[in-house]
C-alpha cells in the first residue's frame, strides 16, 4: 500500500502512543485498584474491548519502529531479555508468582474455514453418551487483565525498547525459518470487526495494520 519514512512516523507513532496511552486509563478505571478482586460480571468483557486492540495497535507500532536486525547472526539476535536488569521484588513488572510480565509480540493465525455439510454423529449402533455439562467456571479476577495492561504501559513506558526487543524475536524467527516470519494478523486485526469501536481508534488500527503489512510483504529495496 505504502512505505512509511521517519518523517511519516514523526507523526503517526506519537499519535498512536497517545491514543493508546487514553485507552489504557480507561481500562484501568473499569479494572479497579485490587489485582485479585472478582470482577462484575461483564466487566471482564467491556476491558478485553479496549485492552485487546490497543494491543494490536501497540505491535503494528513497534512492528514500524523496530530495526532491521534481519541479518544479525542468530546467536546475535538472540541477546535480548538477558541484558536488560530483571526486575525487582517489588518491580510491577512481576506477576504475583514472580515471573515477569512480557508484552506479548505475536497474534494467532486465522483458523481455517469450519466445515460445512452434515455432521455425523454416529453409523451403526446406540447413539453416543450425552456430553457431560460443562464445569462452572470459576467467577474472574482481575490479575491477568492487570498483567496485560501493565504489559501494555511498560510498552508506552519505551517504546523503543520493546520496537528493539520485537526485531530481535522476529530475527530469531528469521533465522529458523519460520513460516510465519512476522507473527501478526494482518488479514483479521484482533476486534478490529467490532461493532462499536470507536471511530478513530479503528481508523489508527486499519491505517498501522496496513502500513505494517506493507513493511511485512514489500518487496526487498
Amino acid at each position: 500500500m505504502f512505505p512509511l519514512d521517519d518523517q511519516d512516523m514523526e507523526i503517526v507513532a506519537p499519535e498512536g502512543w497517545a491514543r493508546l496511552d487514553r485507552m489504557v486509563l480507561m481500562a484501568v478505571d473499569l479494572l479497579g485498584p485490587v489485582a485479585n478482586a472478582i470482577l462484575p460480571k461483564g466487566v471482564a468483557a467491556k476491558i478485553l474491548a479496549i485492552l485487546k486492540p490497543a494491543e494490536a495497535l501497540a505491535r503494528r507500532l513497534l512492528y514500524l519502529l523496530a530495526p532491521d536486525l534481519i541479518s544479525v547472526s542468530p546467536a546475535k539476535a538472540g541477546v535480548s531479555s538477558s541484558s536488560v536488569p530483571s526486575p525487582t521484588a517489588r518491580d510491577p513488572g512481576l506477576r504475583r508468582d514472580g515471573r515477569k510480565i512480557l508484552f506479548r509480540l505475536t497474534e494467532a493465525p486465522t483458523r481455517g474455514p469450519k466445515p460445512t455439510g452434515p455432521r455425523i454423529r454416529y453409523l451403526d449402533g446406540p447413539p453416543a453418551p450425552p456430553k457431560p455439562p460443562k464445569p462452572i467456571r470459576t467467577p474472574q479476577t482481575a490479575a491477568k487483565l492487570r498483567d496485560r495492561l501493565i504489559a501494555l504501559s511498560m510498552v508506552l513506558g519505551d517504546p523503543d525498547h520493546h520496537a528493539k526487543r520485537l526485531a530481535r524475536f522476529l530475527a530469531r524467527r528469521a533465522a529458523k525459518g519460520s513460516p510465519r516470519p512476522v507473527p501478526l494478523n494482518f488479514a483479521y486485526v484482533p476486534r478490529l470487526a467490532r461493532h462499536g469501536l470507536e471511530e478513530d481508534l479503528r481508523d489508527a488500527l486499519e491505517f498501522t495494520n496496513a502500513a505494517a503489512h506493507y513493511k511485512a510483504h514489500a518487496p526487498p529495496g
